[in-house]
């Protein structure tokens, strides 16, 4: 196997939806065309339209249709999620690479965008990124703050190189850097967003160590960055419980307040 392909098999692990039981209420599928043959899935779980909105980037091995048993708990906040896809995962057409996932992301920003617009949305708009996702969450963060109110990192790294050797990836020995990759942690030094950070204190596969990296590196003076105990990568919102979702309130209250205070 050579170098890209050893690499890309180690960062995207593309899946189609699995039948994890009934679809959650509400919930609606938008494919759309980012270059030609090639659709990704918007999966909207819609709250009222004056709610915030939450463009939510799922984990690594993970599709939209995963976050259905979520949907709930996010409408109570009340928050409306638009689960964004990558390409080859679920119905989204396409194979997956480091440059076209950042690419997509802005693609699906302005599809999100034009959706609210046409749906007379005004609520914040947040971005958040799982894992995998926080790469394009902090590209968008970094790049298109005038878009957003607010960023949410769940389980996010900070440098690529550890993070594929911890997946057996002898990256390195590659020739890979840091310039490789999605370069998180340069680019959350240019993140000023209102922040919330969460992340498991047993994280066997990006360390907490990373979280404590972004933080460190993001100009949010008033960020939050909340430490789930006797929690790992894949059982963080289960171990976490209601507080999970407390903590995702209370970024969004803290936005939404700016957000009044900007359209004046």
């Amino acid at each position: 196997m050579d170098r890209e392909a050893a690499i890309a098999s180690a960062v995207f692990f593309p899946r189609p939806d699995m039948p994890f039981g009934a679809s959650a209420p509400g919930a609606w599928d938008h494919l759309f065309e980012v270059e030609e043959t090639i659709r990704l899935r918007l999966r909207v779980f819609p709250a009222e339209v004056t709610a915030p909105d939450i463009l939510f980037f799922h984990g690594n091995g993970e599709t939209a249709r995963d976050y259905d048993p979520a949907a709930e708990p996010y409408r109570a906040l009340p928050a409306s999620v638009w689960a964004g896809e990558y390409r080859g995962y679920g119905p989204s057409t396409g194979a997956p690479s480091v440059e076209t996932f950042l690419r997509d992301a802005h693609k699906t920003l302005d599809e999100v965008l034009t959706l609210r617009e046409a749906q007379e949305r005004r609520g914040p708009l947040v971005v958040m990124g799982r894992s995998l996702g926080s790469a394009p969450a902090i590209d968008l963060a970094a790049r298109r703050a005038d878009d957003l109110d607010g960023v949410i990192i769940e389980s996010g790294f900070a440098r690529i190189v550890p993070l594929l050797e911890i997946c057996g990836v002898p990256a390195q020995q590659y020739g890979v850097t840091e310039q490789w990759g999605p370069r998180n942690l340069e680019k959350m030094r240019s993140v000023s967003l209102p922040l919330l950070i969460l992340h498991a204190e047993d994280d066997q596969i990006i360390p907490i160590a990373d979280a404590d990296l972004l933080n460190e590196a993001a100009q949010d003076p008033d960020r939050a960055f909340v430490r789930i105990p006797r929690a790992g990568h894949n059982d963080i919102q289960l171990q976490a419980g209601a507080a999970y979702f407390e903590h995702i309130g209370r970024l969004l209250t803290r936005v939404r307040a700016l957000h009044a205070e900007k359209r004046g």
